[in-house]
């Protein structure tokens, strides 16, 4: 399942992962073709940072490339960061930004959202909580189907 957020007035989709589809970046960024997400993961750069968190602990691959209707390159958060660096750093705050705003208060408001929250706060409020509820719904799931996923690890490690 995916899930969507909004920076700089564009949708970013996430995957199961929890990785950005790269390619909404593009477009927020202003889709210019020299900041197209194939030059950026060619870049030396970017290379060895890849390689780099693909030698840490980390359990999911930082990038992967998925095709289809909701296809696109998703990459970690360490990468969004980077393609936002690389694109200027106007692009660059508006990404931290975001992602701070969302980490110290519990919740990011995009820039052209405030007025219609300002406007109607039940309607925005309405989503938040239609969001949460499904969060909250995903990992209940993923609780309960945790002893049965526990039982398959050790029947696999006998």
């Amino acid at each position: 399942m995916t899930h969507q957020l909004l920076i700089a007035d564009t949708s970013i989709k996430t995957d199961a992962e929890g990785r950005y589809c790269l390619n909404d970046l593009h477009r927020a960024a202003g889709g210019e073709s020299r900041h197209q997400p194939a030059f950026f993961m060619k870049r030396p750069e970017t290379v060895e940072l890849l390689a780099e968190l693909n030698s840490s602990a980390q359990q999911i691959s930082p990038v992967e490339s998925k095709r289809g209707r909701s296809g696109g390159t998703f990459v970690c958060k360490q990468l969004v960061y980077t393609y936002a660096m690389w694109v200027s750093a106007k692009f660059h705050m508006k990404v931290v930004d975001f992602f701070d705003r969302g980490q110290t208060q519990g919740i990011a408001v995009a820039d052209h959202a405030a007025d219609d929250l300002l406007t109607n706060p039940l309607a925005y409020f309405e989503k938040v909580l239609a969001q949460a509820k499904q969060l909250q719904a995903e990992r209940d799931l993923a609780l309960t189907n945790a002893p049965e996923v526990v039982q398959k690890v050790r029947l696999l490690t006998l």
